[in-house]
Order: C-alpha cells, then structure tokens, then sequence
C-alpha cells in the first residue's frame, strides 16, 4: 500500500492549469552527472520536498516537508488538512486560501529559515534515516533544483536543455549546506 501510494503521489510534480507539458518531458531539463544534479527528479527525486520523510512542526507531525513548509504559514489549529493531504493538494490549498499568520513582507523574511529547519529533519541520520543516506551518497556534487514550472525563488526556471535557466537555488544551496554540515560533523559515518 505505502509504494502504490507513493506511485500515485510523486509520479509528476503538479502543474499550473492549462501547462503543456507532457509527463516524462523532465528528462529534456535534468542533468544528472558524477559532477553535478540538476534537476530532482527520477533517481533524485527524494530531494525534492514532495518525497517522504517524517517531519515536525510544533509537536505535529508531516509526511512530506512540502506539507510542513505551507501548513507552516497557517495558525497551528488550522494546520490540521496539511497532515493527511498530499504535497500536490498542500500546495493548492495554499493558493487557494490567504494566508494566515504572516504578511507577504513578513513571509519572505522568514520563509528560507522554516525551510532549511524542515529539510534539516527531513535528512537528519535518526528520523530518516534513508534520506540521509541518500543525500550523503550525493557526495560533493553541485545540486540544483531544475524546474519547468517558473520557480526562480527554490530552483532555476528552464524549458529546454539548451538553456542556462534562471533562478536562485534556494533549495539546492540548502540541501548542499546541510550535507556539508553532515560531513564535517560525521565524517565517520559517510
């Protein structure tokens, strides 16, 4: 049951209404070398944030970082859809709904720390401990968050190969820092 569900769930990262993208097309945008991981998809996908891992936010527990990262912009008595949804539907919920406790001004301010907090457990060595692994495995390759749906604030927006991209990389320069901490702090256990 828990592969079927994380068959359906995490197949395709969900789309804006109307997106002609067709599924698979990713493989026309990733790059996945001994030097360097563009894109978080196919054998890389757990580094994205719909991937499983337990995580906690205020005593409560997500299956997904996804779920924490936007139940996070709510008060913690309406947080409670984000438990048992999926990414995709966190993620729709959020757009579809204002935003609860914070001002965009205020949201943009502390959005990266909530982040970098959430993914810290979605990779620490006890809670998941296959996260972790993998994200050792990665070494000391260059890890970007390749997307074809425009988010130029976690990742670098690109259609086509062919293309630079563009975008901050917010999410790859996390993920890198985190696994950087990890090997200074274990290096006995990689």
């Amino acid at each position: 049951m828990e592969n079927l569900n994380k068959k359906i769930i995490y197949d395709e990262q969900g789309l804006k209404p109307g997106s002609d993208y067709e599924k698979g097309q990713w493989k026309n945008i990733a790059v996945h070398n001994d030097k360097e991981v563009r894109g978080f998809f196919g054998e890389y996908r757990f580094l994205n944030n719909f991937w499983p891992a337990r995580v906690i936010l205020e005593d409560d527990e997500y299956h997904a970082t996804e779920n924490a990262y936007q139940a996070s912009k709510y008060k913690k008595e309406m947080r409670e859809y984000f438990k048992t949804c999926t990414p995709k539907e966190a993620v729709a919920f959020v757009r579809d709904n204002p935003m609860g406790i914070y001002t965009r001004e205020e949201w943009d301010k502390v959005k990266l720390e909530i982040m970098r907090k959430l993914l810290e457990q979605k990779f620490d060595k006890n809670l998941n401990p296959e996260n972790y692994k993998k994200l050792i495995e990665t070494g000391d390759k260059y890890l970007e968050e390749t997307n074809y749906w425009e988010d130029k604030y976690w990742g670098v927006s690109k259609i086509d190969a062919s293309e630079n991209g563009i975008g901050e990389n917010n999410l790859g320069k996390l993920l890198m820092e985190i696994r950087s901490e990890y090997h200074e702090a274990r290096p006995h256990d990689i």
